[in-house]
């Protein structure tokens, strides 16, 4: 179905080699992972496919998609904060990105049509140097709703305000995340009624090489719940970047309400190390977890992440080690 429409959107761009419109592009990203607890170990992928076709000089057309295989064994640790962002159940195929991005003069961007909220909030470099899910989505959000997060997506408008030291966003979505093609879970789904609205909306300040964070969000449904947050990325060297993050869920009947966390990058020519280090209350239940990892780039396609997680749950203890191969191309 990807290809296809690829093909026909292809035909409808084509071009003069002389002509100077803007190019399609296409990627492939794929991460594969071994995990243990050093009793037991378990295989992880996850295949993205990604493509930006232009329609004209402003209008473009945007899809991505993700399949998920792992084996069926699961370690034996009870977390609340999942060590690793591409576990999910066997998915085939499931549209993650698809839509129209419109180029509204040279600072504003809106897009229309089915997105991940991950796609555009709590990416930035070195977060995604980390395999703790809580650096892809603060668990103020993804443990109190049903959002259109990793591996779901949900219909929705994305507004983006980007100039050289600011970059203003905000969105709505449908209020649950579904990534399946039919039924009540199907990905087109929009019912303000029984799944709500979900909105929110983030401010990133620019300076140097360092970028600050503040961020909103609300729900819905059944109740209006808004939650805020706060992230830094302090470059205190060309190598060495400090990290520190704060957010809160504002209610009494969240499972989620506080999040923090503290941690650091340092780059060296084609390694960057990094720890990250956060606490959690889930449910009643307090988490501290503790991520060391090691992103070595062979070459500008290929990087090997040796992961070691050190988790706290309830006052237990448990440790799992990862090796990820990414794939980029």
């Amino acid at each position: 179905m990807l290809i296809a429409l690829l093909q026909g959107s292809l035909n409808i761009v084509a071009q003069d080699a002389e002509d100077n419109s803007p190019r399609p592009s296409f990627g492939v990203d794929y991460t594969g992972e071994v995990q243990t607890d050093f009793e037991q170990a378990r295989v992880a992928n996850l295949l993205h496919l990604h493509a930006d076709i232009p329609l004209s000089n402003s209008l473009s057309l945007q899809v991505a998609s993700l399949s998920t295989l792992s084996s069926d064994n699961e370690l034996n640790v009870d977390v609340l904060q999942d060590y690793s962002n591409i576990n999910a159940e066997n998915i085939p195929f499931a549209l993650t990105v698809a839509g129209l991005t419109w180029q509204m003069g040279e600072h504003h961007t809106l897009f229309a049509g089915i997105r991940r909220t991950d796609e555009d909030y709590f990416c930035s470099e070195p977060l995604a140097l980390f395999s703790n899910s809580s650096c892809g989505i603060f668990p103020i959000l993804s443990c109190n709703f049903d959002i259109g997060t990793f591996p779901k997506a949900a219909l929705g408008i994305h507004y983006v305000y980007d100039k050289e030291d600011l970059c203003l966003q905000a969105s709505v979505y449908n209020g649950a995340g579904n990534r399946r093609f039919s039924g009540r879970d199907n990905v087109f789904r929009i019912c303000p009624k029984s799944d709500g609205i979900f909105a929110l909306g983030q401010a990133e300040y620019r300076y140097r090489d360092s970028h600050y964070y503040l961020g909103a969000s609300v729900h819905t449904e059944p109740s209006v719940k808004p939650a805020a947050w706060a992230y830094a990325e302090q470059a205190l060297t060309p190598q060495f970047t400090l990290l520190a993050a704060y957010g809160h869920a504002f209610g009494s009947d969240n499972a989620c309400n506080d999040f923090c966390g503290l941690g650091g990058r340092y780059t060296l020519k084609r390694t960057e190390l990094g720890l990250f280090t956060d606490y959690t209350r889930v449910d009643g239940i307090d988490e501290w977890a503790t991520e060391l990892i090691c992103n070595y780039h062979l070459n500008d396609y290929l990087s090997i992440k040796p992961i070691l997680h050190v988790i706290n749950t309830d006052g237990s203890t448990k440790c799992i080690g990862m090796l990820r191969v990414d794939i980029s191309l």
